[in-house]
């Protein structure tokens, strides 16, 4: 599926995944964190935990990273992940991870499932997503500019992150709908439907 906003492919060169929900399912309980973390309804736990003293975060930390782990040894690769990733190998589309998860719990999975990228982001490297600060950093280490990545994933967080950063975005539907203003440049049906919008070949080196 594809916002009226864009009608063609855009010479995508790089691409940035995120992880739980988009390549990977989601298995955490967010709702369960909270309750054993004591955060608030309707607050990010990330940012939540910015508010806090040392010891308050310290807390709040070691609940999230226990659930990240046991998320990690739970998830399963969603159809067409791996598939996906090297028909993108194959077209010369470098490719990142990034995600608000810790970097153990983001390790775990690339091991679990043999993925590989050419840079990996958990928010011990950047500030989380919606900031933009992880899109640029990994525009700096693949080469390219911001506006040379699609970024992808499957929550509010991811889309917010790549246009902040000036990137292309695709929101991956998974049934929920979002109030993104601007909305996503692309809304994904499934995860193949991301080589709808990157060229393939000689496109994908214009721009030098």
């Amino acid at each position: 599926m594809m916002n009226p906003r864009a009608s063609a492919p855009l010479p995508v060169r790089g691409v940035v995944f995120d992880m739980d929900g988009t390549l990977v399912t989601s298995e955490l309980d967010f709702a369960r964190i909270r309750a054993e973390a004591a955060v608030p309804d309707g607050v990010p736990i990330l940012e939540y935990m910015e508010r806090l003293d040392e010891a308050g975060r310290r807390r709040v930390g070691r609940v999230l990273e226990e659930h990240e782990e046991l998320a990690a040894r739970r998830c399963e690769l969603l159809p067409g992940a791996a598939e996906l990733l090297a028909e993108l190998r194959a077209r010369g589309v470098k490719l990142a991870l990034l995600t608000r998860n810790s970097e153990r719990s983001m390790q775990m999975v690339l091991e679990r499932f043999g993925l590989s990228f050419d840079c990996c982001l958990a928010r011990e490297h950047a500030e989380p997503k919606p900031s933009p600060d992880a899109i640029f950093k990994i525009a700096g280490l693949l080469g390219l500019r911001a506006g040379d990545l699609l970024v992808v994933g499957d929550y509010i967080f991811d889309v917010q992150a790549g246009q902040n950063a000036g990137a292309r975005t695709a929101l991956l539907y998974t049934g929920r709908d979002y109030a993104l203003e601007p909305p996503a440049d692309f809304v994904l049906g499934g995860l193949l439907d991301v080589l709808n919008h990157v060229p393939v070949g000689p496109a994908v080196e214009a721009g030098g």
